[in-house]
């Protein structure tokens, strides 16, 4: 049965002149490096248009939360009513202020019945909590309240932590938090491992929804400019959805994006470290000379007072000598700056005190300036239910280091799949260099019998004969590769014989099949020879779900990948030439040739156009 879920975004839908629109919750940063700032940008740089609806302002910067103050009430409907005429397609929310809010967010997307993408706020980057203390509405019940209609929560390890009340230190810890957040009602989770042990090392987020459970997994990338990236990655799973794709090729574009954009990312300039030392050392520093001072400008204002008792007029002069004492000690400390003479242990302690604050007060954002578009950002996907054990070692240990062998420098061209072996005695003499055999209808000996015959014909005319699934009888006859599609895969990996760890030490060459963003990451992790992407146009050949990606779509990919790609789907002689200029490796054709009324001559009419 065809799931809907299957279908990737439609490229002709971002032709109709109608920009898809994201409805945000969230509060704003006037840092400008999270929130809604950091929303507004992602979402702009995806191709797609954020309604805004704020939450709360909050005074922050990348150190510290000063302050935060929820809208009222009566503003935060203003801003729903007011956006409500356009029609977004998906919800993403951020911080939420109050359990009102929540349960009007509720009511919204029970009207609009679209999918919610939930970050579940609770801290700014800084560490410091965005729900006071006096705040009676807790950041747990909020997004608990959230949860029953969250289509994906998003929650970093502290986060899912406390919605879930226990630690999360291993990894069944985590799949037990994941499984506990859908038992209360999302749907799917995210579980973002970036404030995890294994995170240093490993990259790893981790999904759950009851159909399904996959590891997403990037090499970490080395920089401390990491503001914003959980609302970041909530906006670009939003995104992606409201450009058309379904929620697993959201989730590995939002990884994508977020990898990008930490590649991406650059500091911020600071104040110097003069200003740095006098007036802003740290939070509590700042705080008590607010205190003392605020005190003591009360106590001069007394002066203005006709009558004191002796002991009011002396404790009011003793705290004029305090507050002259203080203030002409500042003084002396900012004319110490322009001091051109200074001890040895001055300037190390002023140099010390400048690389500090440069660690800390230049930190910048996630940085996503446009589609994913490089193979760096691509993860790997691991597939929940093919690890063999409940430790994250099973991750560990079924990483693929080894690539597969590749197919030397001649690129694959014209690929003919075929279904018999006699299919090669036919096309191998007119050129043909590379061809697939995919035999659907033979079993036992008669299957084994066709494999080998199709092997001796590849040998004697030096082709590279991939065989379509049947692993074994490819290693067992000496075929120069195999072909697996996205079944052949989750087969071959739940087969506890571990056949892509014995096509590797037999040196076969491996090509998967992939249709969308999910299934590429799900390749990328085994690291194949090739990667086949289609459907490029309709096809009669087999029944499929997946929108038809066009030229744009290969194109996107071809330049994407580093493997060699092969296009499939619906080609022709005319598409087979647009396609050959876009530099793909491979054209594979099924009917196109073997249905042919006259085979040898389209097959020679294609290798002439190919060749040039």
């Amino acid at each position: 049965m065809i799931s809907h879920d299957a279908i990737v975004s439609d490229p002709e839908s971002l032709n109709n002149g109608i920009k898809p629109s994201v409805l945000t919750f969230s509060g704003s940063d006037s840092a400008g490096l999270a929130g809604m700032q950091m929303d507004v940008k992602v979402q702009h740089a995806l191709a797609v248009h954020c309604t805004s609806v704020l939450t709360a302002v909050t005074a922050q910067n990348n150190q510290q939360v000063f302050a935060v103050n929820a809208v009222d009430s009566a503003m935060f409907r203003a801003q729903i009513e007011a956006v409500s005429v356009f029609r977004p397609k998906a919800i993403k929310t951020g911080f939420v202020a109050s359990e009102a809010q929540a349960q009007q967010i509720i009511a919204v997307r029970q009207r609009l019945k679209i999918p919610l993408i939930c970050d579940p706020v609770g801290a700014a980057t800084s560490g410091a909590e965005l729900h006071g203390k006096r705040n009676t509405d807790s950041h747990r019940n909020i997004n608990r309240l959230l949860l029953a209609h969250c289509s994906l929560l998003t929650p970093n390890i502290p986060e899912a932590q406390s919605l879930v009340g226990f630690d999360i230190e291993t990894a069944k810890d985590l799949r037990r938090a994941a499984r506990a957040l859908v038992e209360i009602g999302a749907q799917a989770v995210l579980i973002k491992g970036g404030h995890w042990q294994y995170a240093d090392h490993m990259g790893l987020d981790f999904f759950y929804s009851p159909e399904e459970q996959f590891w997403l997994q990037n090499e970490p990338v080395d920089t401390p400019h990491t503001r914003g990236t959980g609302c970041a990655l909530a906006s670009a799973i939003a995104s992606a959805i409201a450009l058309g794709y379904c929620l697993k090729d959201a989730i590995v574009i939002g990884k994508m994006a977020i990898t990008q954009g930490l590649h991406n990312a650059k500091g911020l300039l600071a104040k110097s470290v003069r200003y740095q030392d006098v007036r802003y050392q740290d939070t509590h520093d700042k705080q008590r000379y607010q205190d003392t001072h605020d005190k003591q400008i009360k106590e001069l204002a007394s002066f203005d007072t006709p009558e004191l008792t002796s002991e009011q007029s002396l404790r009011q002069q003793q705290s004029q000598l305090n507050y002259q004492d203080t203030h002409d000690k500042q003084i002396k400390e900012l004319a110490s700056f322009d001091t051109p003479e200074l001890t040895s242990e001055q300037s190390l302690r002023q140099q010390q005190s400048q690389l500090n604050y440069q660690d800390t007060h230049n930190k910048g954002g996630v940085e996503i300036l446009c589609f994913p578009a490089t193979q760096r950002s691509l993860p790997g996907l691991y597939i929940e239910s093919l690890m063999a054990t409940s430790e994250l070692s099973s991750l560990v240990l079924q990483k693929q280091e080894n690539p597969f062998p590749g197919i030397g420098d001649e690129s694959l061209g014209l690929y003919p799949v075929v279904d018999r072996a006699h299919w090669l005695d036919t096309l191998l003499p007119l050129g043909v260099t590379t061809i697939q055999l995919r035999i659907k209808d033979l079993t036992g000996q008669s299957l084994e019998e066709e494999i080998k015959r199709a092997v001796e014909i590849a040998t004697r005319f030096q082709c590279r004969l991939f065989i379509n699934d049947y692993w074994q009888l490819a290693i067992k006859h000496g075929a120069y590769g195999v072909h697996l599609g996205q079944e052949d895969l989750v087969a071959a990996a739940q087969n506890e014989s571990n056949p892509i760890k014995q096509l590797l030490e037999a040196g076969m060459r491996l090509g998967i099949s992939t249709h969308c963003h999910y299934e590429v990451a799900r390749a990328h992790a085994l690291k194949p020879s090739y990667i086949a992407y289609g459907p490029v146009f309709a096809t009669q050949s087999k029944d499929m779900p997946w929108v038809p990606q066009g030229l744009a779509g290969l194109a996107y990919w071809q330049k994407l990948l580093d493997y060699p790609v092969v296009a499939i789907g619906g080609i022709d002689h005319e598409r087979a030439n647009a396609i050959h200029g876009l530099g793909v490796s491979g054209i594979a054709m099924i009917s196109y040739i073997t249905q042919a009324e006259n085979p040898i001559k389209v097959t020679k009419s294609l290798l002439r156009a190919l060749a040039l």
